[in-house]
């Protein structure tokens, strides 16, 4: 739009000065004389018509009219209108206006009004602050891919953002996720073992992340009718990072080392939810899951498994069908409910570890006791030892209420009571000492928020600035209550 601001690009004031008499001529086609005396010295204003004039004709002059065009004819009027909230009367009502006087229908149904593009401190992005950032050289530095899934799930409707490299950075590395998860699965379908001859039952792992690909598919259907694009993405990407990446993944690589059929099933439980986040993230990831969708429909094809016989492998990601979700049987919804279990249990336990300071590679030992829930742990030995660093062999699981050991953890997850023998695995002192530093500089950092708060800063400063602090005292304060917690439990 700025271009149109060029007098060989907008359009020229229909004015016309004559020389001779001064007068001035305004006509809709180009007048050969001055229609007050005849002259034929006439000069066109040099200068063109507002901007918004020229812009606001977009909907329908960019599609051919006056003339009835094929892409007239498809394109107009269209759906939804995108921009910004700042040029809401500048633009959107002159489309509108235009529209119904020109055609007769109005351009479009809805108009989506998105957010400005702040600096990290909220200022609005100018030359003269030198806060601009360039979003050539940020998709130099890296990627397109992170800079656009930063712009789209960074924002809410109407409501302005605060862009910052450090964000852009942060979402490479969803990027760089895919890619990973992208690899392994590439990797074994290389190495696919052959079909066994019947079918082999899913696991509870498999059942969990079909049934959690099926409400994903249906809560980002119902964000994006609401128009909650930015939203809709987070959960794509909570889903893929968190429950495929982290969990299923990871419990994946346990399930193909079983054996072949087995492996063969896995891989293509890893292909189809893999074939689904693809598509999904498209629209907000498009370079990466187009390239990497290429090479998956590639093995598939070669390997004659996933959607290989479809005519969709034959196109690209970016024109192939959008997710359908699928109804949650009784076995998914189980799976839904258990592995929740088996996920806080391992995550309880991880917890532990990481608060006492256990190395990461060193296995413990665990008793875990339920009346409810003693065959789902049975079955989940496995993933709970390899997931949780328990020692497989050192591992009880018990149906009835026992005597707690002397200096063991104790934990209750849902109807679970775990006990973690901890003791001598880490140094006491040491742990006591440390979480007593940390305790010393939470009250200091908590001591120090309070004192700002209560003073003007709270008052001079901008709103969203002391919100900012509010919400650091807020986990200060959250951080003293686990140290306090570590330290009780520690004692």
């Amino acid at each position: 739009w700025c271009i149109s601001r060029q007098l060989w690009w907008g359009h020229r004031i229909p004015a016309w000065y004559c020389g001779d008499c001064e007068g001035v001529t305004v006509a809709k086609v180009d007048p050969d004389q001055c229609e007050h005396c005849g002259s034929s010295q006439l000069e066109q204003d040099p200068d063109v018509l507002d901007t918004w004039f020229s812009s606001g004709l977009w909907p329908f002059s960019t599609l051919g009219w006056p003339e009835e065009t094929e892409d007239y004819d498809y394109f107009y009027p269209t759906t939804m209108m995108e921009t910004g909230y700042d040029i809401l009367f500048f633009w959107v009502a002159r489309m509108i206006m235009m529209g119904l006087e020109f055609t007769g229908v109005e351009p479009f149904e809805y108009v989506y009004l998105h957010g400005l593009v702040r600096d990290e401190h909220g200022r609005k992005m100018s030359k003269t602050l030198g806060n601009v950032i360039d979003p050539l050289q940020l998709m130099d530095e890296l990627g397109a891919d992170a800079l656009r899934f930063t712009l789209l799930t960074g924002s809410t409707p109407g409501q302005d953002m605060k862009l910052s490299v450090e964000k852009i950075e942060a979402n490479r590395n969803v990027a760089n996720k895919i890619w990973n998860a992208g690899r392994f699965i590439l990797t074994n379908l290389e190495n696919l073992p052959n079909q066994p001859e019947g079918d082999v039952p899913t696991t509870l792992a498999d059942e969990w992340i079909h049934a959690r690909m099926q409400e994903i598919i249906l809560g980002v259907d119902r964000l994006i009718k609401v128009f909650q694009y930015g939203e809709a993405g987070r959960q794509i990407y909570e889903f893929f990072w968190g429950d495929f990446a982290d969990w299923y993944i990871e419990i994946a690589k346990l399930q193909i080392d079983e054996g072949a059929e087995r492996a063969w099933a896995t891989i293509h439980h890893l292909v189809q939810i893999y074939d689904q986040c693809l598509r999904m993230l498209h629209p907000y990831i498009p370079f990466v899951t187009e390239d990497l969708w290429g090479h998956l429909k590639q093995a598939c094809v070669e390997k004659g498994i996933g959607s290989a016989t479809s005519s969709e492998w034959e196109q690209a990601l970016i024109v192939a069908s959008w997710p359908t979700a699928e109804p949650i049987d009784a076995a998914q919804e189980r799976a839904l409910v258990d592995f929740k279990k088996l996920r806080d249990v391992v995550s309880a336990i991880r917890n532990v570890r990481q608060s006492r300071g256990v190395e990461s590679r060193r296995q413990i030992g665990a008793i875990l006791e339920s009346s409810s829930d003693v065959e789902l742990l049975r079955e989940s030995q496995q993933v709970i030892s390899a997931l949780a660093g328990i020692d497989r062999d050192n591992m009880r699981i018990e149906s009835e209420a026992i005597q707690p050991p002397e200096g063991a953890v104790p934990l209750v997850v849902g109807g679970i009571n775990i006990y973690l023998p901890v003791e001598g695995l880490f140094d006491a002192e040491q742990e006591r000492s440390r979480l007593e530093t940390q305790l010393m500089e939470a009250r200091s950092q908590i001591e120090r928020l309070e004192t700002l708060l209560a003073g003007p800063f709270a008052e001079k400063a901008p709103p969203e600035v002391v919100e900012a602090e509010k919400n650091r005292l807020h986990e200060w304060k959250e951080s003293e209550a686990n140290i306090l917690i570590q330290l009780k439990q520690l004692n």
